[in-house]
């Protein structure tokens, strides 16, 4: 019974010390509303997409992930599609452990 104990335990910690959640920011050059609003929707039904918020007037994008051991930034493009060349200064941050940037960037390169 111990032993099984101990497997569990082990085992437990391994997988989860290895899935974080993630975030992504971006500002997304747009100005049809409309087809900001179906770019949101269709982000939003991808899987590993936790929450994804677009705003309308300025086209800032904040967006989380589900658990997932890793999060890169051609995943983050990816999720835009067709658009994702509108896509100016994307970041990605794991949460609870980086900060999360304000809008306006101003240190985008």
């Amino acid at each position: 019974m111990r032993y099984i104990l101990c497997y569990f335990l082990l085992f437990a910690g391994t997988s989860f010390g290895q899935a974080k959640q993630f975030f992504a920011q971006a500002e997304l050059k747009i100005q049809d509303k409309t087809l900001i609003k179906q770019i949101e929707e269709e982000i939003r039904e991808q899987p590993g997409v936790w929450m994804i918020r677009i705003d309308n007037f300025n086209g800032n994008v904040l967006l989380y992930t589900t658990e997932a051991p890793y999060f890169t930034m051609e995943e983050f493009k990816a999720l835009f599609g067709s658009h994702a060349d509108k896509l100016h200064c994307p970041y990605i941050g794991v949460v609870r452990q980086d900060m999360i940037k304000p809008f306006p960037f101003k240190d985008c390169q």
